[in-house]
């Protein structure tokens, strides 16, 4: 059963009460409206910007674009009816006619060369820059074709097209808590307030657009505890992949909720910071691999909602290498690899050794569960928690030494490049840790040049064992998508990587449909 401001009960107030959080809102959503909760604000509204996770989710709601990964994870026609390859260095897309803008505005080639300009244009100092450096030119012969050409053979050109598309003359966006500009995704953005909501109503001028809902509102509820508070209240329709495992058996012995729980893709690792002179020898991030009980992590902190990773790549990418090195929960090894190394225990177990471990408050109970596991081995560790703004702004400055991560929706192995290349290093890149190895180097510029599939998969063998082997992450899981729906829900159905874009095809079902009453 779904409720509504007004509606809330005695035992939700009370517990809001205990927990200090002000349960009032500024305007309830509608009834034909959804509520999803979100654990952190966009950091943007402008696709030419969002490159968080929640920002992401958001934007391909509202903006469509060249392609998109569907739930295969295969790169297919969004805005493109057609796609052509004559050669090694273009693609040829060609757009659907009469797609049009929330605004009213007719979507043309125009628009898409804008936004791609406006990504390259220097001044934008746009995120998603990096991914367009092959790119040579972009023409438009007409106005429903759109020709790129890149540099030199480029193996992953298609997902230059994956960029949301702005309408041509929409300026750079001068704070990240403006509204969305017009998009023409199945919804448009009406109203934002960071740390509160953001809220989307359907775009009038999407053709064909299905699914019973008027809107849905993304809310901000930084803590887990008022998520589930919310699911199990009627208040929250969906919180997708952000409730604590501990407390799923009790949200899915609830009659009103369902869960939706299906193999995910996103990636979960501890970052290490080169810049670091300990974590630069390979024997001090072996033993940090080997103390981690990843096992013990999977089965009783995340209660079976992942599996343990050996790599970047989830078995379900097409390059996922299953023979790579891995690391087992082997303390003993920690120890040795430690003293080989030159940091003896004293007799209390401790060792001249010790990392600043930055995390976000969301993830407090996993850093201490860390910080246990590699205090037994005698390294010593400093937990920092901050919310999410200032802990993505000490990872891009190299403030760390040790952090808890996630990559979400890696589908093409490029990403490599991104994180891996020693010219990645941010602004430039994804390169947070400043990790730097030659032959890294060479072989992911080899993965991303070699247009034969075979061929490619082959690169990307090696550069799965160099990564297991060099350790410039340790790898902890895979993490599974897990979303928990309200009954009323209908046609929610989850993507590998994460992605959000079936709300745009739910609808919501009367109790009655189901045999439910109140």
């Amino acid at each position: 059963m779904r409720k509504r401001q007004g509606q809330t009960s005695a035992r939700a107030l009370a517990l809001c009460a205990a927990l200090a959080w002000g349960c009032a809102r500024p305007v309830s959503p509608p009834a034909h409206y959804l509520q999803v909760d979100v654990e952190t604000s966009p950091t943007a509204t402008d696709p030419r910007f969002a490159t968080d996770a929640i920002s992401s989710r958001i934007m391909e709601l509202i903006f469509d674009s060249m392609v998109k990964i569907d739930r295969n994870g295969r790169l297919v026609g969004d805005l493109a009816e057609s796609i052509e390859r004559p050669d090694d260095t273009r693609i040829i897309f060609h757009l659907k006619s009469g797609m049009h803008f929330s605004d009213g505005r007719e979507l043309t080639s125009r628009d898409v060369r804008f936004t791609y300009d406006s990504i390259l244009d220097s001044r934008s100092a746009s995120p998603k820059r990096a991914g367009l450096e092959q790119l040579k030119s972009i023409e438009i012969p007409d106005e429903h074709t759109v020709v790129i050409t890149t540099a030199r053979p480029y193996a992953p050109a298609l997902e230059m097209g994956t960029y949301g598309i702005v309408p041509a003359g929409t300026p750079l966006p001068h704070s990240s808590v403006a509204v969305s500009p017009p998009g023409n995704g199945p919804f448009m953005m009406t109203k934002y307030l960071r740390d509160d909501a953001a809220w989307l109503k359907r775009n009038p001028y999407r053709p064909g657009s299905a699914g019973s809902l008027e809107g849905i509102v993304f809310r901000i509820v930084p803590d887990a505890t008022v998520r589930a508070l919310e699911l199990a209240e009627g208040i929250c329709d969906v919180a997708p992949n952000n409730i604590d495992p501990e407390v799923l058996p009790y949200l899915v012995s609830n009659p009103d909720l369902r869960l939706n729980q299906a193999p995910g893709t996103s990636y979960g690792y501890l970052l290490l910071n080169f810049r670091n002179p300990h974590l630069r020898d390979l024997r001090v991030r072996r033993a940090i691999a080997y103390a981690i009980d990843r096992a013990a992590i999977v089965g009783s902190y995340l209660r079976g909602t992942a599996r343990i990773a050996t790599g970047m790549l989830a078995p379900e990418n097409w390059a996922y290498d299953a023979k790579v090195r891995s690391y087992g929960y082997d303390p003993e090894m920690a120890r040795r690899l430690l003293d080989d190394a030159g940091y003896p225990a004293d007799r209390n177990g401790v060792r001249d050794l010790k990392f600043i471990y930055k995390t976000t408050r969301e993830n407090g109970q996993l850093a201490e569960v860390l910080q246990a596991m590699l205090r037994r081995v005698g390294i010593r560790v400093e937990i920092r928690s901050n919310e999410w703004a200032t802990f993505y702004s000490d990872l891009a400055n190299g403030n760390f030494d040790l952090a808890s991560m996630r990559w979400i929706g890696i589908n093409d192995p490029n990403h490599y490049y991104l994180t891996f290349d020693s010219r990645m290093v941010p602004p430039r890149g994804l390169n947070r840790g400043a990790y730097s190895n030659p032959e890294m180097d060479a072989l992911v510029e080899a993965g991303r040049s070699t247009i034969d599939a075979a061929s490619r998969r082959a690169v990307y063998a090696q550069v799965q064992g160099l990564a297991a082997n060099d350790l410039p992450y340790v790898s902890l899981w895979w993490l599974q998508n897990v979303t928990v729906l309200n009954r009323e829900v209908a046609g929610f159905e989850p993507y590998p990587n994460g992605s959000l874009r079936s709300l745009a095809s739910v609808t919501l079902v009367a109790p009655s449909a189901f045999g439910a009453s109140e």
